[in-house]
């Protein structure tokens, strides 16, 4: 009982704090009718609550989603695998306010005398889809297995009629399996459109691109690579052709100056003998050469120009020989033969010339040409592949959604009364407590050393024990 307590080293700390904190029984004996009245109320609320309330049933199902039965070495599925735009996929489709609303129709939620009595439409959707749970069953051992390829889902839904309860559930479920065949059904149904269409467009590209090769062909024949070596061949004949007719021609036009000078070119002499003479000639060139060559054309064409002179019954000129005669007409077919070869051959060396750069051109041709052939081969091998996926996922076996355990009507709440009842009462007592703690804080009491201190802001020199 002396000044010296004040300077304990527990001292300060102990000022922190009010003094009701270290005297709880205290503030049961000054508290103690607002805190029997709250409990009453909340007791009494509670009570009713629980009397009144409508107890809710909550029905379980499972849905087991199975990976495909034919493995995937053999035949590869071309529909989506990954679970979780998958299940979003479903479940934006079971939550959507289409299917919300049969589900309330088909089987008469919230009806007259219910809960739902005077909710619209879109309320009862709301109330719905609040009181549906789907995800993967964490208590299921093959969701724990990372080397499982199912997945197990629980579908619950909590109902104020069990019977109800069970039948929402087991349709939830069989509209989940439902979606899940379709979805993927239709998936690989789209897939295999889609490479078909590509294919078909493939085909008339490739068809396109093959009359532009032949077209290109047909345009610019003669100055394609392929005929390079034949044009070059065909060249080497006619410059050594074009060489023997300009030999020739030098030949007769000397003959005919010879002929000139000497006077010979006025001798006369007969058609007939002229024929004869002609004829001894082509027969000489026959066998010396063949039908094209270009002395046995000319004296064939010298011989049919006489035959039908003599046969017109025309006359010659005296004052011209026959020889000189035929050496001109012979003159004027080489000199024409000649003319012609030179002509072709310019022809040719300009075709030679175009090949390089048709060869570019029609490389580039035949180069698309061979993308879209691969194209072709590729996407017809995507067809089939795509092809029996599907035959694969309309016979189901493909990954498979199925219905593990269908939900039965459960015959016990979901939260049993005696829960209900101990939840409100510990709620009721804590809200107690706070209240009694709330008026200390409001209406302050002085209990102890560091209340004096905290309110009087004055030490404290000394203390009394109590005394009994």
């Amino acid at each position: 009982m002396s000044g010296d307590a004040y300077f304990d080293d527990g001292a300060d700390d102990a000022a922190a704090l009010p003094g009701f904190i270290t005297d709880p029984m205290g503030v049961l004996r000054r508290r103690w009718l607002p805190v029997l009245l709250l409990i009453m109320v909340g007791t009494a609320g509670s009570l009713f609550y629980v009397q009144t309330r409508t107890p809710e049933y909550e029905a379980r199902a499972t849905v087991l989603v199975a990976s495909q039965r034919i493995s995937e070495t053999l035949i590869a599925s071309t529909v989506e695998t990954n679970q979780l735009e998958k299940v979003s996929a479903i479940l934006g489709e079971l939550f959507a306010r289409r299917t919300l609303a049969e589900l309330i129709e088909e089987h008469g939620l919230y009806a007259a005398g219910e809960e739902g009595e005077l909710l619209t439409l879109e309320e009862k959707a709301a109330i719905l889809r609040r009181q549906i749970v789907i995800a993967p069953d964490s208590t299921n051992q093959a969701n724990q297995d990372p080397r499982s390829s199912a997945t197990v889902f629980e579908v619950l839904f909590t109902y104020t009629d069990p019977i109800k309860a069970a039948a929402v559930t087991n349709d939830l479920a069989s509209r989940f399996t439902d979606i899940h065949l379709r979805d993927r059904s239709r998936q690989a149904r789209i897939t295999t459109e889609f490479l078909r269409r590509e294919l078909r467009k493939n085909e008339e590209e490739l068809a396109a691109q093959e009359r532009a090769i032949t077209s290109f062909k047909q345009t610019h024949r003669g100055s394609l690579p392929s005929e390079l070596e034949t044009s070059q061949g065909r060249l080497d004949r006619l410059q050594s052709q074009r060489q023997s007719l300009a030999l020739q021609i030098a030949s007769v036009e000397s003959r005919l100056a010879t002929l000139a000078s000497t006077g010979s070119d006025v001798q006369p002499d007969s058609p007939e003998a002229q024929i004869r003479g002609l004829r001894t000639r082509y027969k000489e060139q026959r066998a010396l050469y063949t039908d094209d060559h270009p002395n046995v054309v000319s004296l064939a064409s010298q011989i049919e120009a006489l035959e039908a002179e003599l046969a017109a019954g025309g006359t010659r000129s005296t004052t011209s020989s026959p020889v000189a005669d035929a050496a001109r007409i012979e003159l004027a077919e080489l000199r024409r033969q000649l003319a012609a070869a030179s002509s072709e051959i310019e022809r040719l060396e300009g075709l030679v010339v175009l090949v390089p750069q048709r060869a570019e051109e029609l490389a580039a041709l035949e180069q698309r040409a061979k993308i879209l052939r691969e194209n072709n081969t590729e996407f017809l091998r995507k067809v089939n592949q795509a092809e029996l996926s599907e035959a694969v996922e309309s016979a189901q076996q493909g990954e498979r959604a199925s219905i593990l355990d269908a939900a039965v009507p459960p015959w016990e709440p979901s939260s049993s009364p005696a829960k209900v009842v101990a939840i409100l009462l510990v709620g009721t007592f804590g809200l107690a407590g706070g209240l009694a703690v709330l008026l200390e804080l409001v209406d302050a009491v002085i209990v102890g050393e560091s209340d004096i201190e905290r309110v009087y802001r004055m030490p404290v020199l000394g203390a009394v024990s109590k005394m009994s």
